[in-house]
């Protein structure tokens, strides 16, 4: 009888070859291949160990930032907007940078954010549907006007019925009337389709700030998802306004109210993990981070399992960060995502299942929100082509769009 020990000396060496040779592949083909951009043909993101692709599951993008280029250009003029450039060179050093080779390593979307752009870049990436919201960055311009609007979601929903589900941002709390704030939020909610709602304080105020209490109570009472900014503020604005710890008054005092941590907290995210332990409503996102942790998989399979230790495994959330980070490359580190057998044997993490990973890249966020996975599940036909078919969220939307259109 061959022993265990042996058995699984066995395993562990075939998996390091089959590692080896995709290695190899990937290595040969970067060196071949010019640099693409975000509209070269490619296959849908995949685990060629595995043989899992986009298509194996229904994957919901939480985070993703509409702004065309043809209306930021009116406040392109602010001084403010120079913290703006500054940001995106560091999200370029951070996010699209192999920092061993010092070559780009994920795709460019370049500066005209606009949802034809991103519907391609989602069908090039295999994501079913998308969270998509407006772009504040309100401070840049000295309080004057925003880098896009509620309308310009609005105008996406319409145009792309199913693939496009609503997130409202109707800040900064501490410049409005609640009344106005109120009437905006069950306004679009009631009337758009619109599921999630984004507080990005920053340019704003603290997440405790009590003047955002009867805004939680609308949300918690309506179903409303609500999407914070947590962790590290790149631009103008405060760090202090969006520490994770801060998120602890919130969901002691609403304790119903579904709450999602963009960025995992970062770098706070061991405090996050914790608040997930003390409330249940409250999960997290690696949104931006995702790029950057799959050229680290020790790090991120560390932030995994620590996360699934504590808190569970049905408490993540996959989103980009769209334009901040590639969501091809967003969805293959998830299909790749693996915890090595050395970490599950020095820290006692278990291994990600399928079933994992399905919670992760949409079924949390989907169950959060009201939305079958199964049937709003598209099918890729690859090579960034689109679907086809209509899904149950774009039925619900196309109803409402022609039920506006009587008044």
């Amino acid at each position: 009888m061959v022993s265990k020990a042996k058995s699984k000396a066995k395993t562990t060496t075939k998996k390091k070859v089959a590692k080896k040779k995709v290695a190899k592949k990937e290595a040969a083909a970067g060196k071949s291949a010019k640099i693409p951009t975000w509209d070269t043909i490619m296959p849908l993101p995949d685990n060629p160990e595995t043989g899992e692709t986009a298509n194996d599951y229904y994957i919901l993008d939480c985070e993703v930032h509409v702004m065309p280029e043809d209306y930021r250009r009116f406040i392109q003029y602010f001084p403010g907007t120079k913290t703006f450039e500054y940001a995106h060179k560091m999200c370029n050093w951070w996010q699209w940078i192999d920092h061993r080779t010092g070559k780009p390593s994920a795709i460019h979307p370049g500066m005209d954010w606009n949802i034809d752009k991103i519907i391609m870049d989602m069908d090039r990436s295999g994501v079913d549907q998308i969270a998509l919201m407006r772009e504040s960055f309100i401070d840049t311009s000295g309080d004057s006007a925003p880098f896009s609007t509620n309308q310009h979601v609005i105008d996406a929903i319409e145009k792309y019925p199913d693939r496009v589900i609503g997130v409202s941002n109707v800040g900064p709390f501490s410049k409005r009337k609640t009344k106005d704030i109120l009437w905006e939020l069950e306004y679009l909610h009631d009337n758009y389709n619109f599921k999630f709602s984004k507080f990005y304080q920053p340019e704003d105020c603290p997440i405790n700030d009590r003047r955002l209490w009867p805004v939680y109570e609308m949300c918690q009472d309506k179903g409303i998802v609500a999407m914070f900014h947590t962790g590290i503020t790149i631009r103008m604005g405060p760090t202090r306004y969006t520490f994770p710890v801060l998120l602890d008054d919130v969901a002691s005092d609403f304790p119903d109210l579904k709450i999602v941590a963009y960025h995992g907290g970062y770098p706070q995210w061991e405090e996050l993990v914790m608040l997930m332990w003390k409330h249940p409503e409250i999960y997290v996102s690696y949104s931006i981070l995702l790029p950057w942790l799959m050229r680290a998989p020790h790090r991120f399979a560390h932030m995994i399992g620590t996360t699934i230790q504590i808190a569970g495994h049905d408490r993540f959330i996959w989103g980009s960060d769209w334009p901040a980070s590639d969501p091809h490359q967003s969805v293959e580190a998830i299909l790749k995502l693996s915890i090595p057998e050395e970490l599950q044997e020095n820290y006692g993490y278990p291994q990600i299942t399928k079933a994992n990973k399905a919670a992760f890249l949409g079924g949390t966020l989907a169950r959060l929100a009201g939305i079958d996975p199964k049937k709003n599940h598209l099918k890729f036909p690859g090579n960034n082509k689109p679907p086809t078919g209509k899904t149950p969220e774009g039925d619900i939307t196309r109803k409402i769009t022609a039920r506006n259109k009587k008044k």
